[in-house]
């Protein structure tokens, strides 16, 4: 299994989360392996799938760190004397300093473009909570930001 991880992901931290998030996942249904035709294909498929799933949500926090960029108004700073790459690295930590469920709000809001609704369905939240988290970022966002640069 490692193997094939490996040949997609190309770095070793995410090939143990793979190979290791495969064999839970397989765990969970290890009742039904013994009534498929082919369990090690159906195996191997899932680590594939997983993988390219890691793959995905890379590009996605990516494009989400872009979209943070444009989203967030940064007051302190003028245009003319800083560049974007300084602004995509102060906001990319910024959110990485963000609390999970934050940083799961966000990139659904700017990422994956859904609604305020849509994330309250999926997450299980209020639409309020949703809010509420939501101006709690950006607050932390510009709170961070600004302290990258006095």
């Amino acid at each position: 299994m490692r193997r094939v991880a490996v040949q997609i992901l190309h770095d070793d931290d995410l090939v143990n989360d793979a190979v290791q998030e495969s064999f839970v996942r397989l765990w969970r249904i290890r009742w039904r392996l013994g009534l498929m035709k082919d369990p090690q294909g159906f195996s191997m498929r899932t680590l594939r799938n997983y993988c390219i799933d890691m793959l995905r949500h890379n590009k996605q926090r990516q494009k989400m760190m872009e979209v943070a960029v444009s989203e967030v108004q940064i007051q302190q700073y003028d245009d003319d004397t800083h560049d974007t790459e300084l602004r995509y690295r102060q906001v990319e930590q910024a959110i990485a300093s963000l609390p999970k469920q934050q940083q799961t709000i966000i990139e659904m809001k700017y990422v994956k473009q859904m609604t305020i609704h849509e994330i309250a369905q999926q997450t299980s939240l209020s639409e309020t909570n949703i809010t509420t988290q939501l101006s709690r970022a950006y607050a932390t966002l510009r709170s961070e930001i600004s302290k990258q640069n006095p």
